[in-house]
């Protein structure tokens, strides 16, 4: 049986544990240069709204203000163009741009070449899937810091991989 590192994907998520993976990465680049070395980072975008203030209480609305019960003249509608589905999708575009670029940073700083490849999606089927479309030998993943009760009932992105990998999975600890 031969073992070959011709195609490394490391799963990054901008955690330190994911940072820690990328070195793994980078370790096994400079002593197989011939290897293609990808960073891929996952990026599940969920929206939360919540009410902010005490919508419980009796004469204050949503954000706090006090509502005089008494106000008889209607209320009308102020024009606004605020977009809150835009600013979420810039939120995670940032989130997104900040994790490229400090993976490709980090490579830089190496003197290593790399990719970077944005998935979507569940993150531990993302990358298996990603890893199993490219042929990847090896996926490279971070220790999730989680222990005990919270990774039984949570599970971990990487334990994912583990099951769902078509190729070896290393976790970088």
């Amino acid at each position: 049986m031969s073992i070959s590192f011709k195609q490394i994907v490391v799963a990054y998520d901008g955690s330190d544990e994911g940072k820690r993976a990328i070195e793994y990465g980078i370790y096994f680049k400079e002593r197989i240069p011939e290897s293609k070395l990808t960073i891929a980072h996952v990026y599940n975008e969920r929206v939360e709204q919540r009410a902010v203030g005490n919508p419980g209480s009796a004469g204050l609305a949503n954000d706090g203000y006090y509502i005089d019960p008494t106000q008889m003249h209607p209320v009308l509608p102020v024009e606004n163009n605020y977009n809150r589905d835009a600013e979420t999708h810039l939120v995670v575009s940032n989130s997104v741009t900040a994790a490229e670029s400090h993976c490709l940073s980090i490579l830089s700083e190496n003197g290593v070449d790399g990719n970077f490849e944005i998935l979507e999606g569940n993150p531990a089927e993302s990358i298996s899937s990603y890893a199993e479309r490219i042929g990847a030998d090896v996926i490279i993943v971070g220790n999730s810091g989680k222990s005990g009760i919270q990774k039984l009932f949570t599970g971990s992105t990487g334990s994912s991989i583990i099951k769902d990998a078509s190729c070896p999975v290393l976790i970088a600890k």
